[in-house]
């Protein structure tokens, strides 16, 4: 285990348990931001909102544009 882990974690014990609830939830929302949004890499973020924004325009033109709902993956196995 690094230093920089250690002291975390006898930081982390040294708290309260809801501070320690909310450095848990700080640590996640770190990892998350690191792991792109949806578990995909930057890259594969950037691919799949290339090809979400080239459908959206595609049913813009042909008059056929649906509301968002929030599934991604239906959207990109149309």
């Amino acid at each position: 285990m690094s230093t920089e882990t250690m002291e975390i974690v006898e930081l982390c014990e040294a708290l309260p348990a809801a501070k320690r609830a909310e450095v848990t939830d700080f640590a996640r929302f770190l990892l998350g931001r690191s792991q792109g949004a949806y578990g995909l890499e930057a890259a594969e973020l950037r691919s799949v909102s290339r090809q979400l924004h080239a459908k959206a325009q595609t049913a813009r033109r042909k008059g056929t544009a649906k509301k968002f709902h929030g599934d991604l993956e239906a959207i990109l196995a149309d």
